[in-house]
């Protein structure tokens, strides 16, 4: 029994080197990829600005972290802050390997015993769903602001069909348990229902969390221009949303996003 456990331990942390070397290798593969005349460009304006930019990490991934506390609280999961913190971590690295993010559930669960795994698969996915709301919402607020959508400019069926897709994700985030379908018999899908029933606000302050989050990419992102010489103003950050807006519905991996979202901010 203790060799077996030993041996899972052993391939635990064999993975985790795995997924660690997969986002080492990633990431250089695209910074080999930047043009080597595209670094000489950089230029500091005010390096303070980039340095508030580097600060506002921990209060970005703090927030996030609280997110993952409330749904291990939620769902009975939370038992000592070590293995939340870990499991956090390593929902950020297995993350980073899959689109927008939404693998860190792969990193999160197996830090859990198996009846809480089903659960952090579903509720990790929920909060998932939270922060892609705040993007659409402040996205679409940011086209009403401008008046049109930078990339796609008097595309109005585009404008259109995205507030739908806003107006569609509110109601399948607090009426979750309407959109049953085939899943109303699974032992998992009623175990969903009923937590959610027992904590009726739970949606609400994820979703609230998720706003504040995206707030501060909002500010990080706002910070990062004007280190290179943009002023502040209420239409850069309109667009900083629609960048943001554009990034979610077109993901791509996490590190691969180094140039996605300066190329549509570009357009």
């Amino acid at each position: 029994m203790l060799k077996t456990i030993k041996n899972q331990k052993n391939i635990f942390v064999f993975i985790k080197l795995i997924l660690f070397s997969g986002v080492l290798y990633v990431l250089y593969g695209q910074l080999r990829a930047v043009d080597g005349d595209s670094w000489e460009s950089f230029r500091f304006e005010r390096p303070f600005s980039f340095f508030l930019t580097v600060i506002l990490v921990i209060p970005n991934i703090w927030f996030s972290y609280v997110k993952w506390k409330l749904t291990l609280k939620t769902i009975g999961a939370y038992k000592e802050r070590q293995s939340a913190i870990q499991s956090f971590f390593a929902g950020i690295v297995t993350g980073m390997l899959t689109p927008n993010m939404l693998g860190n559930f792969i990193g999160r669960a197996y830090y859990f015993e198996r009846s809480h795994r089903v659960q952090i698969v579903t509720f990790t996915m929920l909060s998932n769903f939270a922060q892609f709301i705040a993007s659409i919402t402040f996205g679409c607020v940011a086209i009403l602001m401008l008046g049109e959508l930078l990339v796609w400019p008097e595309n109005r069926n585009i404008v259109l069909w995205l507030l739908l897709v806003v107006f569609v994700s509110y109601l399948m985030y607090f009426f979750v348990e309407v959109f049953s379908g085939s899943f109303k018999k699974r032992a998992y899908w009623q175990d969903f229902k009923q937590t959610l029933r027992s904590n009726r606000r739970y949606r609400s302050q994820l979703l609230l969390l998720s706003f504040a989050r995206f707030a501060i990419f909002t500010l990080q992102f706002s910070l990062i221009l004007h280190a290179f010489g943009e002023d502040f103003n209420l239409v850069t950050v309109a667009a900083i949303w629609q960048v943001y807006l554009i990034t979610m519905i077109a993901p791509s991996l996490f590190l691969g996003k180094i140039g996605v979202k300066e190329t549509i901010a570009l357009s």
